[in-house]
């Protein structure tokens, strides 16, 4: 009975308040500003974040450019021979997929080296010979008193305009072949051939081994609910840097070919030389239909005359609206989805951050910016929302038929 009187005075010491679960306070709801500031807070926050990493990430590939480059090189490689690889690993095992595919490449590139190689270094070696007298064929034609288009100039104009071809030659001596002989000269020091025959395909092989691997671990970073837009943007990303790079290997082939048998048909000097360049450089937009105009209208005006020229000329821009309104559409299918302006945007930041490299790298990577931002962020406006200023169409113009509104939007 004490031990009951006992328990029941300390059941009557505690507190009704202590006794009694806590009760939680409902949350005020947020108001439409207040939620959009932490929207903004938090995509700051997440900007400041990403540009640190980039920061910190761009400061180590500095300091690794050698294992840079090849990792880089062996993705594109990985790239480049990944739908050969699929074909064949519906029907055989991934190693012996992988292994097929590299002997058809080898081949295949041995083929066309002992094809190439020899004209090329021939007219390389004719051009470099070619260059001082070219330069004073060029000089004479300035100051020519009979020439029809420059003897209206005054003396000092003439002769200015005359110097001309010397100073460039004298800029291409000190800045662009400079620049080429250190580049190959850093190429063939810190990735030697021996590396780039036999490391990037390894390292191709491990990439493709390893793909779905790193896939799977990545997914597990990542929520359960996230994975299906997580799958959405790796696919859309694999598209687009796929897509350009197999898509530009192509298209660049063709290109170089077009010019190559235009020019030789044309009778223009180093038309393999022109031609081969010119269809390595359209991975950098632009370029290669400059790399093609310049010298080869200037060959041939200087070896076979103004009417020769002007159709080089004509036949290069004929060239590049076929491979412009054709095939480039067919072949790269419009991966890359971004307009001139990014595109040349891209060009200039990536090849001031990462010199020769960062242009073949610009587009792809600029291709993936925006597959991230499409994915990530929110959707533009429509244009009637934004009440753009300046519009494709003029204003007043009719709105097209309904038939050609998809291919224009």
């Amino acid at each position: 009975m004490r031990g009951g009187l006992s328990h029941s005075g300390k059941k009557a010491l505690v507190s009704p308040a202590a006794s009694t679960p806590d009760i939680p306070r409902p949350r005020r709801p947020m108001s439409r500003a207040e939620r959009r500031v932490t929207f903004w807070l938090k995509t700051l926050a997440l900007v400041a974040v990403a540009i640190y990493l980039l920061v910190g990430f761009l400061e180590f590939l500095g300091n690794v450019k050698a294992t840079a480059m090849l990792f880089v090189i062996a993705l594109f490689f990985a790239y480049l021979v990944f739908p050969l690889v699929r074909r064949l690993n519906e029907r055989l095992p991934l190693v012996v997929s992988i292994l097929l595919v590299y002997v058809a490449i080898a081949v295949v590139a041995a083929a066309v080296l002992q094809l190439l190689v020899p004209p090329l270094v021939k007219d390389a070696q004719d051009a470099v010979k070619g260059i001082p007298a070219l330069i004073a064929q060029a000089s004479q034609t300035l100051q020519d008193p009979n020439n029809l288009i420059f003897r209206r100039l005054p003396l000092d104009e003439r002769l200015y305009l005359a110097s001309l071809p010397t100073q460039l030659a004298g800029f291409l001596q000190t800045n662009a072949l400079d620049t080429a002989g250190k580049t190959l000269t850093v190429v063939l020091s810190t990735v030697s051939v021996l590396a780039t025959v036999i490391v990037v395909p390894v390292l191709a092989a491990y990439m493709l081994l390893d793909a779905e691997n790193l896939k799977r671990h990545f997914l597990g970073l990542i929520p359960a609910k996230q994975h299906a837009k997580a799958e959405t943007i790796i696919a859309e990303l694999d598209k687009v840097v796929g897509g350009f790079i197999r898509g530009q290997l192509i298209d660049g082939t063709i290109l170089g070919t077009m010019l190559t048998i235009m020019l030789y048909s044309t009778h223009v000097k180093y038309a393999l030389l022109i031609g081969v360049v010119s269809g390595a450089l359209n991975f950098i937009p632009y370029a290669g239909a400059l790399i093609a105009f310049v010298p080869a209208v200037g060959l041939a005006l200087a070896y076979n005359g103004w009417g020769n020229a002007l159709l080089v000329a004509g036949l290069i821009v004929v060239i590049h609206q076929i491979d412009g309104n054709f095939v480039a559409p067919r072949v790269l299918k419009d991966n890359v989805g971004l307009s001139p302006f990014w595109i040349v945007i891209s060009i200039l930041g990536f090849s001031e951050l990462f010199g020769l490299a960062g242009t073949f790298l610009a587009v792809p990577v600029a291709a993936m910016i925006r597959v991230l931002r499409e994915q990530l962020l929110p959707r533009p406006v429509s244009v009637a929302d934004a009440h753009t200023a300046l519009t494709d169409a003029p204003l007043d113009a009719p709105p097209p038929p309904r038939g050609l509104r998809r291919a224009g939007s």
